[in-house]
Protein backbone atom coordinates (compact mmCIF):
# COMPACT_ATOMS: atom_id res chain seq x y z
CA UNK A 1 0.00 0.00 0.00
CA UNK A 2 1.47 3.61 -0.79
CA UNK A 3 0.60 6.53 1.02
CA UNK A 4 2.03 10.00 1.27
CA UNK A 5 4.16 10.82 4.26
CA UNK A 6 0.60 12.80 5.44
CA UNK A 7 -1.38 9.75 5.28
CA UNK A 8 1.59 7.11 6.78
CA UNK A 9 1.83 9.86 9.85
CA UNK A 10 -1.72 9.53 10.22
CA UNK A 11 -2.11 5.08 10.01
CA UNK A 12 1.44 4.69 12.36
CA UNK A 13 -0.19 7.67 14.54
CA UNK A 14 2.99 9.80 14.58
CA UNK A 15 3.72 12.91 13.15
CA UNK A 16 5.17 13.59 9.50
CA UNK A 17 8.88 14.06 11.01
CA UNK A 18 8.56 10.87 12.20
CA UNK A 19 7.69 9.76 9.07
CA UNK A 20 10.72 11.60 7.30
CA UNK A 21 12.76 10.41 9.82
CA UNK A 22 11.78 6.91 9.35
CA UNK A 23 12.43 7.49 5.53
CA UNK A 24 16.17 8.70 5.96
CA UNK A 25 16.97 5.80 9.15
CA UNK A 26 15.84 2.78 6.16
CA UNK A 27 13.34 1.98 9.26
CA UNK A 28 10.55 1.84 6.56
CA UNK A 29 10.61 1.91 3.44
CA UNK A 30 9.68 4.67 0.18
CA UNK A 31 10.17 6.23 -2.52
CA UNK A 32 10.28 9.88 -4.45
CA UNK A 33 7.65 9.89 -7.10
CA UNK A 34 8.35 13.22 -10.17
CA UNK A 35 5.22 15.22 -10.58
CA UNK A 36 4.71 18.80 -12.18
CA UNK A 37 5.18 20.21 -8.88
CA UNK A 38 8.48 18.31 -7.86
CA UNK A 39 8.99 15.17 -5.98
CA UNK A 40 7.23 13.78 -3.25
CA UNK A 41 7.62 10.86 -0.84
CA UNK A 42 5.83 7.93 -1.33
CA UNK A 43 6.38 5.32 1.36
CA UNK A 44 5.57 1.50 0.77
CA UNK A 45 3.93 0.24 4.08
CA UNK A 46 4.28 -3.66 2.15
CA UNK A 47 0.87 -5.03 2.70
CA UNK A 48 0.73 -3.60 6.65
CA UNK A 49 -3.28 -2.24 7.03
CA UNK A 50 -2.89 1.29 6.89
CA UNK A 51 -4.30 1.71 10.56
CA UNK A 52 -3.50 -0.31 13.25
CA UNK A 53 -6.42 0.03 16.13
CA UNK A 54 -4.60 0.07 20.02
CA UNK A 55 -6.44 -2.90 21.82
CA UNK A 56 -5.80 -0.90 24.85
CA UNK A 57 -3.60 1.77 26.55
CA UNK A 58 -1.16 -0.82 27.90
CA UNK A 59 -0.81 -2.76 24.87
CA UNK A 60 -0.62 0.15 22.70
CA UNK A 61 2.83 1.73 25.07
CA UNK A 62 4.35 -1.77 24.27
CA UNK A 63 4.09 -2.24 20.81
CA UNK A 64 5.49 1.60 20.70
CA UNK A 65 8.37 0.40 23.41
CA UNK A 66 8.94 -2.34 20.70
CA UNK A 67 9.14 -0.28 17.87
CA UNK A 68 11.09 2.06 19.31
CA UNK A 69 13.87 -0.76 19.94
CA UNK A 70 13.48 -1.97 16.66
CA UNK A 71 14.28 1.64 14.92
CA UNK A 72 17.34 1.85 17.60
CA UNK A 73 18.74 -1.18 16.90
CA UNK A 74 18.22 -0.68 12.85
CA UNK A 75 19.56 3.01 13.89
CA UNK A 76 23.12 1.15 15.74
CA UNK A 77 23.40 -1.28 13.01
CA UNK A 78 24.11 1.40 10.17
CA UNK A 79 26.47 3.28 12.28
CA UNK A 80 28.41 0.44 12.91
CA UNK A 81 28.47 -0.57 9.49
CA UNK A 82 29.53 3.27 8.71
CA UNK A 83 31.69 3.50 11.33
CA UNK A 84 33.96 0.02 10.08
CA UNK A 85 33.67 1.68 6.76
CA UNK A 86 35.27 4.96 8.06
CA UNK A 87 37.73 3.18 9.99
CA UNK A 88 38.99 1.54 6.81
CA UNK A 89 39.36 4.65 5.33
CA UNK A 90 41.54 6.32 8.37
CA UNK A 91 43.69 3.23 7.78
CA UNK A 92 44.37 3.37 3.71
CA UNK A 93 44.93 7.45 4.41
CA UNK A 94 47.56 6.28 6.96
CA UNK A 95 49.52 4.38 4.63
CA UNK A 96 48.82 7.43 1.90
CA UNK A 97 50.68 9.97 3.94
CA UNK A 98 53.11 7.33 4.97
CA UNK A 99 54.15 7.10 1.36
CA UNK A 100 54.11 10.51 0.93
CA UNK A 101 56.32 11.52 3.95
CA UNK A 102 58.95 9.03 2.39
CA UNK A 103 58.70 10.38 -1.18
CA UNK A 104 59.04 14.22 0.00
CA UNK A 105 62.09 14.58 1.54
CA UNK A 106 63.93 17.36 0.05
CA UNK A 107 67.45 17.78 -0.59
CA UNK A 108 67.24 21.27 0.35
CA UNK A 109 65.69 23.86 2.55
CA UNK A 110 63.13 25.77 0.89
CA UNK A 111 64.22 29.26 1.27
CA UNK A 112 67.86 28.78 -0.18
CA UNK A 113 67.68 29.93 -3.65
CA UNK A 114 71.43 28.95 -4.96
Amino acid sequence: MELSITEAAAAYQVSTQTIRRRLTNGVIKGYKRQTPQGFVWVVDLEGEPATTPPIDDSADVTLGADAVVVQMQARIDSLEAQLTTRAGEVDHLHQLLARTALNAAPTRPWWRFW
